[in-house]
Order: C-alpha cells, then structure tokens, then sequence
C-alpha cells in the first residue's frame, strides 16, 4: 500500500482501511491524518470526512458501506452565533485576530462588526528597544548586530530579522491600530530618545479613551494627540519634552478638538502657565498644570475669580515653585487673607492652608488647599456645596 500512494488516494475501500488499521493501532487521529496527507496529499479526504470514518470504526462500527446522505449537515464555523464568535474574537492577539479575519469575507465581516477592546496598550521607545503590551500580552523588538530580534509571547524561538528594530517591531505594532473600529480605554506612549520613524504609528481617528504621552520632544507629541478621535477621548496626560514648551505648542493643543472636547487634562512637562492662560481650561471636569510662579496679589485673586466661573469643574491642581526670595506660599497666604499654621510637624506632614470661597450667586464653594512640599507649593482647589 505505501508504494502505490496514488492507488491509495483513487481508492475509497483502501483509505477506509489505512483509517481501521490505525484505529486498531489505537494511533493519535491527529497523527493518523498526518500520516495520510503526507502518503498521498492533504486532498485525498478532508478532515471532517476523515473524522467521521476514524470515529465510526473506533465506535466499532467497521461497516464500509455506509450513505451519509441523510446524516445532518456538519456544523461549521460560520454556524457559530455571532455572539459567540466575537467572545472568541475578543480573546485573540492582534496576529491571530487578522488571521481570522482572512478565511472568507463572511468571518471578516463578522469580526469586524466587533470591535476588538482593549483595556490598555503600553508602548515603549528607546534605543535599546521598541516594546509594547496589550490585553497582558508582551512583544519587544531589540537591535541585534545589523539587525534585530522579536520575541512574541507564547513563543520560544525568537524570530530574527534583518531589517531595522524601529522598522520591523512597527511592522507588528501598527496593524494593531488599524483593526476596524478599534476601541483602547488606555493607551500609554512613552517615546524616551529621540526616534526617527514613528510619524505613522497612530492612524487618523484611532479611538482612545485615555491616553498618557511622554515625548522628548514637542512635535511629536502633538502628532500622537492630534491622531486620537476627537469626543472619544476623554482624558489625556502630556508629559516629559526636555525643551521648555512653546506658547504656540500650547496654542496648538488649545485650539485642537482633542482638548476641547476632553474632560481631564494633565500637563506634567515643562511648561509655564499664566494666570490668564487658564481661561483655556474652563470645560474641564479636572486639570492639573504647572503654572509661573512669579505671582503676584492681584493675579491670585484674578486666578480665584477665573476658576470659579469654570461650571464643569469638580477638581484641579495648579504647582508653583518656590525659587530664591520668591515663596508662592506666603504671598497666597496674604493675598487670601490666611494665616501660615506654626508649630511642630508630624512626620511626613506638610504646612498646609486651606481657604473657601463662596462663589457669587451659586450655592457652590472653592476649597483651596494650598501645601508646601519641599521647592513646590501645590494648590489643590476643589467644588463644593
């Protein structure tokens, strides 16, 4: 029989007989229908076809003749629920889930009609390595001799390449946001060196919730935010630039939709805002910012009066340093009327004063909580009734 494999494949008796001996041989149906496909070829009998004889006569049911006309039709992929198939869909990695999607135009329709949701995407760029995280699964592409390595999780073998580790890991990274309808509730960037390439990381309207970007520089954290979908994002964190911000970097990010529609706003970069400046903040449920911290009686006062005609605000905090002769604390203290507490400390406390306003014609107060931490003065201010 092994030396007449075409025999074999023409010939429905003897490969109903090839499947018996092998169950009689108690032989892995998997290892049985390898066995088969690599004697005459994966079309001799298709695996569904080659399931049902090899469990008939495992059964013990060793009847050749047998007419499966009226036998049910056998279940497939597509019979599925829908709702099933996306809980299915929703467990894959980004490369599973393409694969998926490229059997027919049926399952791509299908998986495309639920959009994958990921509790949070970590991207890290440095020169050591571009990495990133998603739904706990790690990959990191690092430069090897004149080329680099990837490691995927769930697999032993690192896959080499010759091409550029920024190239290659994008190669992988950037399908993930192309995924139709695409949904990330947290999406951290963290680009630590200078890195040329990442321009089209983000596609155009990629919908994200909350974002955290740390860049070395401006433009390209500008870049990533513009790339977000307006509404959809709800809360973003600037952060790192080791250039002191521009007031037309800023103007870039007040003007865009992404800060206008946004709820939470965090600056942690070097940037320096004037009293004046926070009127941009104003349709924030909360904001955090580093502001100058040359301030004078008259633009305290003036920074009370802006914030407490912020209708959406619930909470914010402003950071002042403490430089030289300047103290923001004190003249705050002045300006508002407190007195600065004297006395012992307990440990890890700090001297903290705490100043309400009743905000015209509301029912509504500021609370201001204003800290001295070491170099920082914080002023946390919150709403209340």
């Amino acid at each position: 029989m092994e030396d007449s494999p075409d025999f074999l494949k023409n010939n429905e008796h003897y490969l109903k007989s090839f499947i018996l001996n092998d169950v009689l041989q108690k032989e892995p149906i998997f290892n049985s229908y390898r066995k088969l496909c690599k004697l005459v070829g994966q079309d001799a009998i298709e695996y569904p076809d080659f399931e049902f004889w090899f469990y008939r006569f495992y059964h013990g049911n060793r009847d050749f003749v047998y007419d499966r006309s009226a036998d049910p039709k056998p279940k497939s992929l597509m019979d599925m629920p829908v709702k099933l198939m996306c809980k299915i869909a929703g467990n894959l990695d980004q490369f599973e889930r393409t694969r998926l999607r490229t059997m027919n135009h049926a399952i791509k329709d299908v998986i495309d009609s639920c959009p994958p949701v990921f509790e949070g995407i970590f991207i890290s760029v440095s020169y050591e390595k571009l990495e990133w995280y998603s739904n706990k699964k790690k990959f990191i592409c690092k430069p090897d001799g004149n080329g680099c390595t990837f490691s995927k999780p769930n697999r032993v073998h690192l896959e080499k390449s010759d091409k550029n580790f920024i190239k290659m890991g994008l190669e992988h990274l950037t399908p993930i946001f192309k995924i139709s309808n695409i949904q990330v509730n947290h999406l951290s960037i963290m680009v630590w060196t200078e890195t040329r390439g990442l321009e089209n990381l983000l596609p155009a309207s990629c919908h994200v919730k909350d974002a955290l970007i740390y860049g070395c520089y401006m433009d390209l954290i500008i870049q990533f935010l513009l790339a977000m979908k307006p509404r959809h994002l709800e809360s973003f964190t600037i952060w790192g630039c080791l250039d002191l911000i521009e007031k037309e970097d800023c103007k870039v990010i007040f003007e865009s939709d992404q800060f206008k529609y946004a709820k939470r706003v965090t600056f942690f970069c070097y940037v320096k805002f004037n009293v004046e400046d926070l009127v941009n903040f104003s349709h924030l449920k909360f904001f955090e910012c580093q502001m100058n911290n040359d301030i004078g009686r008259y633009e305290i006062l003036r920074l009370r009066d802006i914030v407490s005609t912020f209708e959406q605000l619930e909470l914010c905090h402003l950071k002042f340093r403490s430089i030289g002769d300047i103290f923001p604390m004190g003249r705050f203290a002045e300006a508002l009327g407190e007195r600065i507490p004297i006395g012992p400390l307990k440990e890890c406390e700090h001297v903290t004063i705490t100043h309400r306003y009743k905000i015209p014609k509301s029912n509504e107060c500021l609370e201001f909580k204003i800290t001295n931490e070491g170099e920082w003065c914080c002023v946390n201010i919150v709403k209340s009734r």
